[in-house]
């Protein structure tokens, strides 16, 4: 009976230690599962480790439970721990062991580990005894943790108090943890890598943009393409020197974009870029609107890593406009060397002609000593030789100017007599038309006769250009010439003019013959209906009373010749006087007009007269800028004449999307159909180029004011 409540005692006694040994396993595995679900949610290390180091120490009741790190050359310290109250912390002590440092840890590199009961009475040097005592230790429980074949540091748990047996399952569960440890080291170090990378990355994003947006500020176009010539980077002043937006550019082929066709030029500078890395020279190119400009081009060779080519940077400059400045420069100064030739040459006829007329003269006073038909002789032989004294006063005319001083003149009754004229000789199928201003017309300096010579000889021109009827219209005007007026005339002065303007419906003067019309002899008329000095004789009266001639001619619609003549100094210094120009109030305007040298000077005077200014180079464009800011844009100033889209035409797109649009048209053509279409398109103004700040100031004024009211 004894035995058996013995047996069942002892029977109790196994289940009941089964259990709680069963139970220490399943909180033993808990944890490890615990600490490695943590591990993994967090990127945090030093987090996971004091966690880590925390439950394991509250798990075993041991007194200290650290992580201790090496160094490269095997000395190291403690990063983190957890530990008693009753006990020394030991965080962050550095340790210089000679054992590791010798052998490199080797015994835990293999995976090895040490368990220590009693340091006392384990098999321990004198050395190692010391160290641990330092720490407070009377048992140890050490195991590696790795990062693959290299040993990162050392688990450690300890027992300061007293000695102790550590358990199998407790270096089960150390060694488990400290493979967990293991993973979050290499967890947190490729996250730290990660991170890194991704702030080297963004800050070489940075600088890209940074550069990039320095290549947006230059206001050179910028262009890489590779080398097939399809574009992988385009800037900003290439957007505005081209027209293609960014989006718009990037993957197309540069050549199919920026050239008509592929000149010998462009593949002369292809071949020097490949063979020697760079080349430089002027080049014409094309805009998205079709408009041909001249750039000077610099392109460089890209290298990849291995040396190879792999890309071609270019650089563009817009030389139009200085282009157009030396053409003129450089007629001015054919025109001033044939002047000179032509001054020779009329001396010399006039010292032929000057016996010729004489011996006629003195002839004629012996009429007893001629017959009839003799005497007719004579008088056909005067007639040619005073034809010719004035062929030569013409020449003289164009070389040298007249000689006379002029008088105050009023143009108006010069108009008029001219008008009168024409109305009595010109054919009935020339409709003439003459606009006046309102106000007075300011008084000139000039010689009448000449002026008169000037006007007469443009109107025959025009005549002369519509044997099948047409249109001639006599105009005038006064223009005061501002900075931004005599940067685009070469020949102009800052100052007020009167122009009077002699436009025609005729056929139009080609490009090439335009280069030429005002040199001596060069004519495209017949030999017996011109000398070719009309236009010559022009251009010579005009600068000799300190003026200019501007021509716009388009073939087959007419062309329109604008005579600048100065106005009197004391007109100037009262017309100065007079202007004081309206400011904005910060409006909006549109300015559109494919001359981007006219863009440029507009948007300069606006913005200096308190005016927010939007450009656009052709119809397209002002229609995508104004869908995009119509509730801002006040007023739109448009370019009649313009490729790919006229200004009449876009025009009427914009009165469609707003009715109540305020619109300027502009045109440097002014024919009366354009002033009839422009009228019946609803414009509120008509502006004539070229166009100075006052004009354009007041026009935008007085429309701008009208909507006010």
């Amino acid at each position: 009976m004894n035995n058996e409540k013995y047996d069942q005692k002892s029977l109790i006694n196994v289940s009941q230690q089964t259990q709680e040994a069963l139970q220490q396993q399943i909180e033993q595995q808990r944890l490890v599962m615990a600490i490695a679900i943590r591990i993994r949610q967090s990127l945090h290390l030093n987090e996971v480790l004091n966690t880590t180091v925390a439950e394991v120490r509250q798990f075993l009741h041991a007194d200290r439970v650290l992580i201790y790190r090496f160094e490269e050359d095997y000395s190291g310290s403690v990063v983190v721990e957890s530990v008693g109250n009753d006990w020394t912390a030991v965080l962050n002590v550095q340790v210089k062991d000679d054992y590791f440092m010798e052998t490199r840890g080797e015994k835990y590199r293999q995976g090895g580990f040490q368990v220590i009961a009693d340091i006392y009475t384990e098999d321990l040097t004198q050395c190692h005894r010391n160290l641990l005592s330092q720490f407070q230790v009377k048992a140890n429980l050490v195991v590696p943790i790795l990062q693959r074949e290299k040993l990162w540091g050392l688990l450690v748990a300890s027992q300061c108090s007293t000695s102790r047996q550590w358990q199998s399952r407790e270096i089960d569960l150390l060694q488990q943890l400290a493979t967990q440890v293991g993973i979050a080291i290499q967890q947190s170090e490729l996250y730290e890598q990660v991170r890194a990378d991704l702030k080297e990355r963004k800050q070489a994003e940075q600088k890209i943009r940074e550069q990039a947006a320095l290549l947006d500020i230059a206001t050179d176009a910028i262009v890489v393409r590779d080398l097939h010539s399809q574009i992988l980077f385009w800037n900003q002043a290439a957007e505005r020197l081209y027209g293609w937006q960014v989006h718009e550019a990037i993957g197309k082929n540069a050549d199919e974009i920026l050239y008509k066709e592929i000149s010998s030029q462009v593949e002369l500078a292809r071949q020097n870029v490949m063979g020697h890395g760079s080349w430089q020279g002027e080049l014409k190119k094309v805009t998205k609107s079709g408009k041909e400009i001249i750039v000077e081009s610099r392109w460089t060779l890209m290298l990849d890593e291995l040396r190879q080519p792999k890309s071609i940077l270019t650089v563009d400059t817009d030389i139009t406009e200085k282009k157009q400045l030396q053409t003129q420069f450089l007629r001015a100064q054919r025109m001033e060397s044939l002047g000179t030739l032509a001054s020779g040459i009329a001396h010399d006829l006039n010292n032929i002609l000057t016996p010729i007329m004489s011996s006629i003269q003195m002839l004629a006073l012996k009429p007893p000593h001629l017959d009839t038909r003799h005497q007719q002789i004579l008088k056909i032989l005067e007639d040619n030789s005073k034809r010719a004294a004035d062929l030569v006063k013409q020449i003289l005319t164009f070389a040298r100017g007249s000689e006379s001083r002029g008088v105050t003149l009023q143009i108006e009754p010069l108009l008029l007599e001219v008008e009168q004229i024409l109305n009595s000789t010109f054919p009935k199928s020339i409709k003439i038309s003459k606009h006046l201003p309102t106000q007075e017309l300011w008084t000139i300096k000039a010689e009448p006769t000449q002026i008169h010579q000037v006007l007469m000889n443009l109107c025959v021109n025009a005549r002369d250009a519509m044997p099948d009827g047409g249109n001639l219209s006599i105009s005038a005007e006064n223009l005061l010439v501002d900075q931004n007026f005599a940067r685009m005339n070469l020949d102009a002065q800052i100052g007020p003019y009167v122009v009077i303007t002699i436009s025609d419906t005729g056929f139009g003067i080609p490009p090439l013959v335009l280069e030429r019309i005002f040199e001596p002899f060069f004519t495209t008329k017949e030999s017996s209906q011109g000398t070719g000095l009309g236009l010559s004789t022009v251009i010579g009266i005009v600068k000799n009373h300190g003026g200019f001639v501007n021509v716009h001619s388009e073939v087959g619609k007419g062309s329109q010749f604008q005579v600048f003549l100065p106005a009197v100094e004391d007109r100037e210094k009262q017309q100065a006087k007079n202007f004081d120009l309206p400011v904005g109030k910060g409006e909006l305007i549109l300015v559109v007009d494919d001359e981007a040298a006219i863009l440029e000077i507009t948007k300069t005077s606006l913005e200096d007269y308190n005016y927010k200014v939007l450009t656009a180079s052709n119809g397209i464009e002002a229609i995508a800028l104004y869908a995009q800011h119509q509730e801002k844009i006040s007023l739109v100033l448009m370019d009649m004449m313009m490729p790919s889209l006229d200004g009449l035409t876009a025009i009427r797109i914009l009165q469609e999307m707003n009715p109540k649009i305020k619109i300027i048209a502009i045109s440097g053509i002014a024919r009366d159909d354009q002033f009839v279409e422009a009228a019946n398109a609803g414009v509120d103004a008509f502006l004539r180029k070229p166009y100075n700040i006052y004009d354009l100031a007041y026009a935008i004024h007085n429309v701008l004011s009208q909507s006010i009211q």
